[in-house]
């Protein structure tokens, strides 16, 4: 059995290896195959497709097709399998019963947003899709709030306003990326603040698919505390406001946040 990635966006992101190996597949299990059909019909891949999703993956009419010695494939809608798509049972079977499953990389949402980002990847923890529930999504931010790593998260346009204003409460006006429909035609990436992306979508319906990226606990402090100190540097030759706009652009930091401890700074300075 592979696990074969397919594009997620660009029908051309997909790896010669991976053309090959659904060639010669027997079969090749999809999780929606009106979808997968499409994909390889434009690559003249002519092997029966069998469908397979989060209800059937382990059915009888799924397990009992594969025979030993012979080659299948495991595709997703598009990415990689089982990356918050359905597979994992399927893979558990086929390990479980001594199949052998081998992985053909490519295509991942998350991945490519980080690459992209410019926020730290030496650690980070995919999160997937949070709860659609304001408490229980409320209850999972908690649990990671104090994650020193970036965070990333799946989202849908519809709860996507929403989930950064519960992100706000939560981490704090931290530096975000939200990366719209990866590789696509209206592929888009929007940096900033929490606050800051979320006036922006206030303005702007959030249309498309969505991966969101959050600085870690520790990396955000550890910049305000960088950020505040040359501000306080600043002021002393600066006037508030240019001192302001050089640290809220160069940490992109919230102007109002910026703002509030400048005169914090001066009234200090001056015994008030």
């Amino acid at each position: 059995m592979y696990t074969v990635a397919t594009p997620i966006g660009n029908i051309f992101d997909i790896s010669l290896r991976a053309i090959h190996i659904l060639r010669k597949s027997h079969l090749i299990f999809a999780e929606d195959t009106r979808n997968s059909r499409k994909l390889l019909s434009f690559y003249e891949i002519n092997v029966p497709l069998v469908s397979c999703h989060e209800y059937n993956e382990i059915s009888n009419e799924v397990v009992k097709k594969i025979e030993r010695g012979k080659i299948y494939s495991l595709i997703s809608d598009a990415g990689t399998p089982m990356i918050s798509d359905p597979g994992f049972r399927l893979v558990n079977w086929c390990v479980q019963n001594d199949i052998d499953v081998f992985p053909i990389p490519g295509a991942c949402a998350f991945i490519a947003g980080l690459s992209a980002a410019g926020l730290p990847t030496d650690s980070f923890t995919f999160c997937g899709f949070l709860p659609p529930k304001l408490h229980a999504r409320t209850q999972s931010l908690i649990s990671l709030k104090d994650r020193t790593e970036t965070l990333v998260f799946l989202e849908s346009p519809k709860r996507m306003i929403d989930c950064l204003k519960n992100m706000l409460d939560v981490f704090g006006d931290r530096i975000c990326c939200i990366c719209r429909e990866i590789t696509k035609i209206y592929e888009n990436f929007y940096r900033g603040n929490l606050a800051e992306l979320i006036n922006y979508f206030d303005e702007n319906e959030p249309v498309g698919e969505f991966v969101i990226i959050v600085s870690g606990a520790k990396s955000e402090q550890r910049d305000e505390e960088d950020a505040f100190t040359e501000l306080a540097t600043l002021l002393q030759t600066y006037h508030l406001k240019e001192a302001v706009n050089v640290i809220s652009d160069k940490y992109r930091m919230s102007k109002k946040i910026v703002y509030q401890k400048a005169v914090k700074l001066k009234n200090e300075s001056n015994g008030i």
